[in-house]
């Protein structure tokens, strides 16, 4: 948990600190429980605050680590709080009470039972007499700290007063069980939930952070992930290493240099290497997940000359402190990834290859571990592990035998076997030959580009096979081929069409299906003979979309696995997330786009444009900005063309933004005429409406002509969309504005099939269906100048909209717009300046709108309402 600016709110934990306030002022102790870091000091502290509010005293007497062991009422804490809180609790009763207290401040007075009974009866006294002045609660943090937790709180529990403290429970400290077993309420703080650590790192970064950072931080602390103080440690460490950076007002992940290990000061990595060497490297071991467990142990403490019992302590040490997670068969796997690359960090990178090297070698002189595991870690140790011919067979047959099951850790371990087998020996080709086509099916570029190195260094393979896997590996990690690999490779007639393909690239032109079939059809190991017409659909489809990777995949078959990072990667999430309506991700998708330091290529102007056209209807401002990235004589004028005329009838008015689509119309035909299709479509159903908007019937007929010119041409269901829609406008031809709403059922993109659905609306037989659909999808999509719009023409054609779920009677004019602001991710500072109130007036609208709609963070609120469910209790 995080405190706010001004109220000091935390995140979260309402329903326990509800459970607190209703012992604020009842003869009780509550114990708050959890592991450490969850926030049980912040929630305490919360709940000093909110019981100061009520009128209520606090006295908090925190434990610490220095305490004095013998001081078993921990009465030298007590005198302290009452010295320095003389002037709120100094009245004369108190006084003598705490006079008498501090004479007995020695180790003397535990030494007998007399003795020790006077004092606790002295101490008793006094919270008696500070509690006749009025409510009390007494806060004891960390009591498990205590040298015996139940008789730290004993004295004020005698005395009537209210007692809550706080225990660490977990495998590192182990909680009082006496003093749960007292205790009238037992509150077990959990993992906050996802939208509450969005919250808090938020929170934490001033209001400014993307959206796809908090799941890549929950994703690398694991099993840390519903974990507050290890959440904000890690985000302090990507900050400190400089892992975040601002693009366009929002903090995002650095694609390719992304901290993932907690700092090294954190408790839970002081503890782990706290437990020597033995349990640091097992740590370190264990990363190789799956392929270590509790039968490697004798193993372990050969290789490295430990003892195999101190081992086995080792691991019963890190299982309990939640380090390590053991399976029902014995494996050892690592729980929290930015946890164990900490411990493993602490080694330092040569002694981390140290350690992996020593083990596999252990493991192949020793002779007697499953081949699977010497498999495992000797891919493991990697390069760092001197070449070894007799690894060969057993690395080849075991990656052979795991390729069905999990062809990613059987790539690895191919690639291992290349690497181990000598130059000059008749496996080596075939093994190559093996790790280019499954780096490629398994979809790891990275990996690919470094063994298409290897292998042009050594001279060994095939010409085109290393020159398609060097060019598919360049377009995928986005950067140019390396001059050794284009020097070496260039001049020959089978590498001429993919080091061709990768130049094209990264010079920025566009590429269609029938580029990349040129360039990697005959690296494909069973070509298609035959393409059928669903085939045909699907060419047009990806390069009408410019999806890339649909274009890869449809030469190389399931030969091709989609990348899963890299800039390609990105851009393919964020146009899939455009046609299928996941609208509220796009933004984060173009900036960490934006990231990629490689040359500026096609796929980055098709992301920045898209972006622009999703941000026109709620930010123009950003949504200028960031067609303002994409020169005017981009590769793409089409689908620049087409963006642009969408903020300018936003913005300005339908007139303006048809005579800039008018002009822009030379260049879109130039390109057009050279099969540069990409937002064609979508240009000319835009034209068409504009044109209708405007009344121009002249221009629409033009428009009309040259989209069914265009159509004859090209082909496809898209262009087919746009002619029919067009013609509907034009004629006013109801059975064509059907038709395109039923062919852009059967594609991807809703933003389409929502305009289809209006145009059906407007020349169509039955207006309110057509125009509810559009309503539908535009709500979805998160349009609110589509939806005002479709609105607005209904009232025009005498209809009533439909009542909006957020309707007025339930929210204010004011409250709807906050709800508005809040989806589209702007800080409380961002929202007092929009709607002209001080920052505190909007916290406190925020607080109760939570109040009165159930939700326990601006994320659920902003989730809420994007999904029609946000409804207000009276």
């Amino acid at each position: 948990m995080i405190v706010a600016n001004e109220r000091k709110a935390v995140v979260g934990r309402a329903a326990e600190l509800a459970a607190m306030g209703e012992f604020a002022e009842a003869d009780a102790l509550v114990l708050l429980r959890g592991p450490g870091g969850i926030g049980r000091t912040t929630l305490l502290n919360e709940f000093a605050r909110t019981v100061r509010e009520r009128g209520i005293r606090v006295i908090a007497l925190p434990c610490t680590t220095g305490e004095e062991r013998w001081d078993l009422f921990r009465v030298k804490a007590v005198v302290e709080f009452f010295r320095s809180s003389f002037a709120e609790f100094g009245c004369p009763d108190v006084l003598d009470s705490l006079a008498a207290v501090n004479r007995s401040l020695r180790p003397e007075a535990y030494e007998s039972s007399r003795s020790r009974i006077a004092l606790f009866a002295d101490l008793v006294r006094l919270f008696e007499h500070v509690r006749a002045e009025g409510s009390l609660v007494i806060l004891v943090d960390d009591v498990h700290l205590a040298a015996r937790p139940a008789l730290a709180v004993a004295a004020a529990r005698r005395a009537g007063c209210t007692v809550v403290a706080t225990s660490r429970t977990d495998g590192v400290v182990a909680g009082p069980a006496a003093l749960s077993g007292l205790a009238d309420q037992v509150l077990d703080l959990g993992p906050m939930s996802a939208g509450e650590m969005g919250e808090l790192l938020n929170r934490a970064a001033g209001g400014r952070l993307d959206v796809a950072v908090a799941p890549a931080l929950r994703t690398a602390l694991g099993s840390l992930s519903g974990n507050p103080a290890a959440a904000l440690a890690l985000l302090g460490q990507v900050r400190c290493e400089g892992g975040l950076t601002d693009v366009l007002g929002r903090l995002c992940l650095r694609e390719r240099n992304v901290v993932t290990a907690l700092p090294a000061d954190h408790d839970l990595v002081r503890h782990t290497t706290g437990l020597g060497a033995v349990a640091v490297r097992l740590v370190a071991l264990s990363c190789a997940a799956g392929w270590f467990g509790v039968d490697e142990l004798p193993l372990f403490a050969e290789a490295f000359g430990h003892d195999l019992a101190d081992s086995g302590a080792a691991v019963d040490r890190l299982v309990s402190a939640g380090v390590l997670r053991c399976a029902d068969d014995g494996v050892l796997t690592t729980a929290s990834p930015a946890l164990a690359d900490a411990v493993a960090g602490t080694l330092g990178a040569g002694e981390l290859a140290t350690v992996r090297r020593t083990f596999a070698a252990h493991l192949l002189r020793n002779g007697s571990a499953r081949p699977a595991v010497l498999a495992a870690h000797v891919a493991h140790a990697g390069t760092a592990l001197a070449p070894e011919a007799a690894l060969v067979p057993v690395l080849d047959r075991e990656a052979a035998r795991l390729l069905r099951v999990d062809p990613v850790p059987a790539a690895r371990w191919y690639r291992a076997a290349l690497w181990h087998c000598p130059a000059g020996s008749p496996d080596r080709e075939r093994l190559l030959w093996t790790v280019l086509h499954l780096l490629v099916r398994v979809g790891d570029h990275e990996l690919l580009a470094e063994v298409v190195e290897e292998a042009v260094a050594a001279g060994t393979g095939s010409r085109y096979e290393l020159a398609a896997a060097a060019a598919l590996a360049s377009v995928h990690i986005g950067r140019p081929l390396s001059a050794a690999v284009h020097s070496t490779l260039a001049g020959y007639t089978e590498t001429r069409a993919p080091l061709a393909f990768a130049v094209r690239w990264f010079a920025g032109t566009p590429m269609r299906v029938s580029d990349v079939a040129a360039a990697f059809a005959e690296f494909r190991i069973d070509p298609c003979a035959v393409v059928d017409l669903a085939e045909i659909e699907a060419i047009r489809a990806a390069d009408d979309n410019y999806d890339v990777v649909a274009m890869f995949r449809l030469v190389l078959g399931d030969e091709y696995g989609e990348p899963a990072n890299g800039p390609l990667a990105i851009y393919t999430w964020l146009l899939r997330d455009y046609l299928g309506g996941n609208w509220q991700s796009i933004s984060s998708h173009a900036r960490r786009l934006e990231l990629d330091a490689a040359p500026r290529v096609a796929i980055h102007d098709a992301a920045r444009l898209l972006t622009a056209d999703v941000l026109s209807s709620t930010d123009h401002k950003d949504a200028v900005r960031w067609l303002e990235l994409v020169d005017h004589d981009c590769p793409l004028p089409a689908l620049r063309a087409w963006t642009e005329i969408g903020l300018l009838y936003r913005a300005v008015g339908w007139r303006e933004a048809a005579e800039l689509g008018r002009a822009a119309y030379d260049r879109v035909r130039e390109e057009a005429e050279l099969d540069n299709t990409v937002g064609l479509r979508w240009f000319l159903a835009r034209m068409g409406y504009l044109e209708w908007t405007v009344g121009d019937t002249g221009a629409l007929a033009r428009v009309h002509a040259e989209t069914e010119r265009w159509h004859d041409r090209f082909g496809g269901s898209g262009l087919r969309a746009a002619e029919r829609i067009v013609r509907a406008l034009a004629a006013r031809d109801g059975a064509a504005a059907a038709e395109a709403v039923e062919l852009l059922r059967g594609g991807e993109s809703q933003a389409e099939l929502m305009r289809a659905c209006v145009t059906a609306a407007y020349v169509g037989d039955d207006p309110a269906t057509w125009f509810q659909e559009a309503l539908t999808i535009a709500k979805r999509l998160g349009e609110g100048w589509m939806d005002a719009h479709i609105r607005r023409m209904m009232r025009e054609m005498g209809m009533a909209p439909p009542r909006a779920r957020a309707a007025r009677d339930d929210f204010s004019d004011v409250e709807l717009r906050i709800i508005a602001l809040v989806k589209q991710g702007r800080t409380n500072r961002q929202i007092a300046t929009s709607v002209r109130m001080s920052e505190k007036t909007v916290e406190n609208y925020l607080t109760r709108l939570f109040s009165r709609t159930g939700c326990r963070t601006r994320l659920d609120l902003a989730a809420a309402s994007l999904e029609g469910r946000l409804v207000a209790q009276p």
